[in-house]
């Protein structure tokens, strides 16, 4: 299976002149490119290249994602996308804050971008908004959600608390209203930042919907990996109009 082109008319950057960006995307994920694609410009390419299907558990298939990094990359070298994006946050939280770096180093090899985590996409805009303390939304197992608390914590945020997703058919399963629902349910202390945590999970309409609501920034691995995605490519694109610089713009 090869990469996914832009369908928006977009797709060789000829227009725009950006390379534009790639995303590495776990099989079957339906939320990660539709997501980009309303969060980015509309002249920015968005181009997908699938990540293998690895059999067994959930465990081994994240664990096999980090493994085929450079080789998935390398299906996008066609299209010189300015970045690479990994478009999957349990694989970092398999490994924890102080092996994401070589993460990045594995989709850089494939010299098809300058890699990036989504895990590492959150941090930095975290970072930018001054924010250390989240209240995470988990859409996934018991297991996978300590290891989320673990990864945030090592990686210096405190975790003011865990919200989970019910997530009984699976994260691509929840529906838009749910994650809309589940937002407006929550009372944020005014000093934390909401992270809805997996690219799996539609976030961006919950997030457009609700967020001012809350007093607080909300953001997901999308949102966070759209904006940092922008300040790489180079000028004008990461002060373009788009969903992405104004969602992130308004607590700037």
């Amino acid at each position: 299976m090869g990469i996914e082109p832009d369908p928006t008319g977009a797709a060789t950057g000829e227009k725009s002149g950006w390379g534009g960006v790639g995303a590495l995307v776990p099989p079957e994920n339906p939320t990660v490119a539709a997501e980009l694609r309303a969060l980015l410009p509309r002249g920015l390419p968005v181009h997908t290249a699938p990540l293998p299907v690895i059999p067994g558990a959930l465990k081994e298939r994240l664990l096999g994602y980090n493994d085929a990094l450079t080789a998935t990359a390398e299906l996008l070298r066609g299209q010189r996308p300015d970045v690479a994006y990994f478009a999957c946050t349990g694989s970092s939280y398999l490994v924890g804050p102080d092996r994401d770096a070589a993460l990045h180093d594995a989709i850089d090899a494939a010299g098809a971008g300058r890699g990036l985590t989504a895990a590492r996409a959150i941090l930095e805009t975290l970072a930018q908004l001054r924010r250390r303390r989240v209240l995470v939304v988990s859409p996934y197992p018991d297991w996978l959600t300590d290891l989320a608390v673990a990864h945030w914590s090592a990686a210096g945020l405190a975790v003011a608390g865990v919200r989970k997703v019910p997530a009984p058919d699976g994260i691509y399963a929840i529906a838009p209203d749910e994650v809309t629902a589940l937002l407006r349910d929550l009372r944020p202390d005014r000093d934390t930042a909401v992270l809805l945590s997996g690219t799996g999970m539609p976030t961006v309409e919950a997030i457009a919907t609700v967020g001012d609501e809350l007093g607080v920034p909300v953001l997901s691995s999308s949102l966070a990996a759209a904006y940092r995605a922008l300040l790489r490519v180079p000028a004008p694109a990461a002060e373009a109009s788009c969903l992405a610089n104004d969602l992130i713009g308004r607590w700037r």
